[in-house]
């Protein structure tokens, strides 16, 4: 009876540690067939202000994204930015931000309809804050003072049909890591698709900002396109109009992109931002501004966040060169010079460089 019992007893150890190792092999086929990418992007920036006299070489920013997909209908996106800030007095101080954070789900038997919870773009306009997704080396008066860059929350997306999608959002507020006040921002956007190479979209926003109080409503009804009529011509353009406690603002800005070669581009972007009551920009004014920029890249990027410019068929490139002399205008004395003065204009001449990896 001892014998027989020994021997039960092995073959359950065995049966055991076989079904243990069955599902360490499982696991490791899991991660295997769904593997932790790691990529990203550093930028270089080297720039001329004209008012001030002034030159500078940075090493501006650097950004490590990572991506994890645990099935067909979940994955996980973050994205941690490392950048310099100007300060009031003093040398650029350097920030570390959790830039992007995203757990995506897509429910097994609704794959039309994608949920996403976390920290995102708002998805406001063609313009980002992430240097490679931009045609255009510098930021918008628009990007930086009209409308929201990041949200923190949760957005829905639906496609309705191949040319037609719906997204609706709730969130902490505009560019709110966390919220500032009791009340939540919510925003619809409705997205078509008339015909190939062509992207048009519609969208309302409405909540509380103001820090500690709900009682100061902000809307912002906003519009984008960006239309690709060929190959190598890319045009893109988003128009915004927000109000707030009887005062507005409102921000048109477009850009076009003609690849020229196989390695070289050129862009050319101009805005005007209205903001009579100095509600966003702390100056009743009317802002302008062009910005003219050539290319010169090389190779093109990996699959992934970092891989193309939204709706369009362009590539990003591994590695680009991007000068650009903008050209900056307001009715107002706004811009400071280098005795202390203001005056009504100024231009930049930058020379970026920017590394995906």
């Amino acid at each position: 009876m001892s014998i027989g019992k020994s021997t039960l007893c092995l073959v359950g150890l065995l049966a055991l540690f076989g079904r243990r190792g069955v599902a360490q092999d499982a696991k490791i086929e899991v991660e295997e067939a769904n593997p932790l990418v790691i990529s990203g992007f550093a930028v270089g920036l080297g720039s001329y202000d004209r008012n001030l006299a002034q030159s500078t070489a940075l090493g501006s920013k650097l950004g490590l994204s990572l991506f994890r997909p645990w099935s067909d209908q979940l994955y996980f996106f973050g994205q941690l930015t490392t950048h310099l800030e100007e300060a009031d007095s003093g040398p650029p101080a350097t920030a570390i931000e959790i830039d992007n954070l995203i757990i995506n789900w897509t429910p097994a038997h609704l794959t039309a309809l994608s949920l996403s919870f976390g920290r995102f773009d708002a998805p406001i306009g063609f313009e980002r804050d992430d240097e490679p997704l931009n045609l255009v080396p510098t930021a918008s008066f628009t990007l930086e003072n009209a409308r929201p860059v990041k949200f923190t929350g949760l957005m829905a997306r639906y496609v309705v049909n191949p040319k037609v999608s719906v997204l609706a959002l709730v969130a902490n507020g505009w560019d709110q890591e966390a919220d500032n006040n009791s009340g939540k921002t919510a925003g619809f956007k409705l997205q078509v698709f008339p015909s190939s190479g062509l992207a048009v979209a519609a969208g309302a926003f409405y909540g509380p900002e103001e820090d500690s109080t709900n009682g100061s409503p902000r809307t912002l009804l906003t519009g984008d396109a960006t239309w690709q009529p060929m190959q190598r011509l890319i045009l893109q353009a988003e128009a915004h109009r927000g109000s707030q406690l009887g005062v507005n603002w409102s921000a048109v800005v477009g850009q076009a992109f003609w690849r020229a070669g196989r390695s070289t581009g050129l862009t050319v972007r101009g805005e005007v931002m209205d903001d009579p009551d100095g509600v966003r920009t702390g100056t009743p004014q009317k802002l302008s501004s062009v910005t003219i920029s050539p290319w010169y890249f090389y190779r093109e990027a990996q699959e992934g966040v970092f891989s193309n410019v939204e709706f369009t068929s362009f590539r990003l490139p591994a590695f680009s060169i991007r000068p650009a002399l903008r050209i900056d205008h307001s009715d107002q004395p706004v811009f400071e010079k280098k005795d202390g003065s203001l005056v009504r204009s100024n231009l930049t001449a930058i020379v970026e460089l920017v590394y995906l990896f």
